[in-house]
C-alpha cells in the first residue's frame, strides 16, 4: 500500500468493505466479480481520501471530473462510474440516516460516460475456420490436431477461451440430435461470473467432423473428467497425452497456439475471442425470426438480448439498409373482402374451430 492510500478515511474503507460483502453474501455475486468491484471502488476511496463519503457532493473536484483525468480506458471509466453509483444507491438505502444529507439527484447524476464503439467488429469468418480445419496435419502431431479441433469448436460454440479450455470430456455431447456443451462450473468449467448454462453448436458439418474426430480420440484414451483441450507431453519429437493438471493460464496458451495454425493457413492472427465474435456474426446473419435471435443471445450466455444488440449493433447497422430496401419492394397486403365477409358470418364457436383448422393446415405445409 502506498502513502496516498494510507490517508484513506477508515470509515470510508469500512463501508466499502461492507458493500462488497453484501454483494458476495446477499446478492450472491461471484467472488471474481466482487474483486473487480473492489478495484473500481478503489478509485472512489482515493478520490475522497480523508473526506467522508456521506458528503461526497461537496468534494472537489467532482468525481466525474476526477475519473476523466485518470489514465483509464473509456470502458474502465464507464465501469467505475456504474459501480460507484450502485454503491451510493445501496448506501442511501441501507445507511439512510448516515447518507440522508447526500442528495439523491447527485447519486443519479453519476452517469457513466458513453463509450464510442468502432464502426466494425473484428471476427473470424467461416471461411477462415474452414482453411484451418483443412490444413493437412500429421496424425502423430497431437498438439496441432487438438488446436485445430479447438479452433473449430470455438467457432461452433461461441464459448469463451476460459470455458473452452477447461471443458472436461464429459461436458461435450456431440452425438446428441442437437450437439451441445455443458458450460457448468459444477463440472469445473471456468465461465464468466460463474454462470452455468447448456449451449448448442452451429450445425456446420465440415467443422463438426473435425471436432468429433478429436473427441473420439480423447474419449478412447482418457476418462470423462479429463480436459477436452488435453495437455500434451513432448519429448524427443514424440507427443503423448499427459497426465498433468492443466495450468491456470491455458487460455493464454491457446492464443499462442492458434497463431501457429493461422500462419500455416495464411491468415492474420486473431484471439480466441474473435472466434466467439465469428460464432455470433454467423448466427446473426442466418437468423430469420425473433425466436432464433433470442436463442442465439441465450447461447452466448448474455443476460438479455440488449447486451447482444450492444455488442453487435454495427453488424445490424450494416444490414438494416438491405432489410428496409426489401420491405419497400414487398407488395402491399390487400384485404380479401370475400374471405372477410365469409368469416364475419361465423359465430364465435365456429370462428374458433376455423382458426384451429387453419393452424393445423399451416403446420402441414
Amino acid at each position: 500500500m502506498n502513502n496516498s492510500e494510507l490517508l484513506v478515511r477508515r470509515e470510508n474503507y469500512l463501508i466499502v468493505q461492507e458493500y462488497l460483502e453484501y454483494l458476495l453474501n446477499v446478492k450472491n455475486r461471484n467472488s471474481k466479480s466482487v474483486e473487480r468491484y473492489r478495484f473500481w471502488l478503489r478509485w472512489l476511496l482515493l478520490w475522497a481520501m480523508e473526506q467522508p463519503l456521506e458528503k461526497a457532493d461537496r468534494i472537489k473536484p467532482p468525481f466525474s471530473h476526477y475519473i476523466s483525468t485518470l489514465d483509464l480506458a473509456p470502458e474502465s471509466q464507464k465501469k467505475v462510474m456504474e459501480t460507484v453509483r450502485a454503491f451510493f444507491r445501496w448506501a442511501k438505502m441501507y445507511h439512510d440516516r448516515r447518507f440522508a444529507a447526500l442528495p439523491a439527484y447527485w447519486v443519479e447524476d453519476l452517469n457513466p460516460i458513453k463509450v464510442s464503439r468502432g464502426n466494425s467488429i473484428d471476427y473470424v469468418t467461416l471461411e477462415d475456420v474452414l482453411k484451418i480445419v483443412q490444413l493437412p496435419i500429421d496424425g502423430n502431431n497431437l498438439a496441432l490436431r487438438r488446436d485445430q479441433a479447438m479452433a473449430a469448436l470455438l467457432f461452433l460454440s461461441g464459448a469463451r477461451a476460459g470455458a473452452a479450455t477447461s471443458l472436461p470430456i464429459q461436458a461435450l455431447h456431440l452425438e446428441a440430435q442437437y450437439p451441445f456443451l455443458e458450460q457448468k462450473p459444477a463440472l469445473g468449467v471456468q465461465t464468466k461470473n460463474g454462470k452455468s448454462a447448456t449451449t448448442f453448436l452451429h450445425n456446420i458439418p465440415e467443422l463438426l467432423e473435425n471436432v468429433r474426430s478429436w473427441d473420439a480420440f480423447v474419449r478412447k484414451n482418457c476418462p470423462g473428467g479429463y480436459p477436452w483441450y488435453a495437455p500434451i507431453h513432448q519429448r524427443w519429437g514424440e507427443q503423448r497425452l499427459a497426465d498433468l493438471t492443466p495450468g491456470k493460464h491455458r487460455s493464454i496458451a491457446l492464443n499462442r497456439r492458434l497463431t501457429i495454425l493461422e500462419q500455416a493457413a495464411g491468415l492474420p492472427h486473431r484471439s480466441p475471442h474473435k472466434y466467439r465474435h465469428g460464432y455470433a456474426v454467423y448466427g446473426l446473419q442466418h437468423c430469420q425470426t425473433m425466436a432464433q435471435y433470442h436463442a442465439l443471445s441465450r447461447n452466448l450466455m448474455h443476460a438479455n438480448i440488449a447486451i447482444t444488440d450492444e455488442c453487435y449493433v454495427h453488424l445490424e447497422e450494416a444490414e438494416r439498409g438491405k432489410l428496409l430496401d426489401q420491405i419497400s419492394r414487398n407488395p402491399c397486403q390487400q384485404a380479401d373482402d370475400e374471405l372477410q365477409a365469409l368469416l364475419m358470418k361465423l359465430d364465435r364457436q365456429d370462428l374458433h374451430r376455423a382458426i384451429t383448422l387453419a393452424a393445423g393446415l399451416l403446420m402441414k405445409r
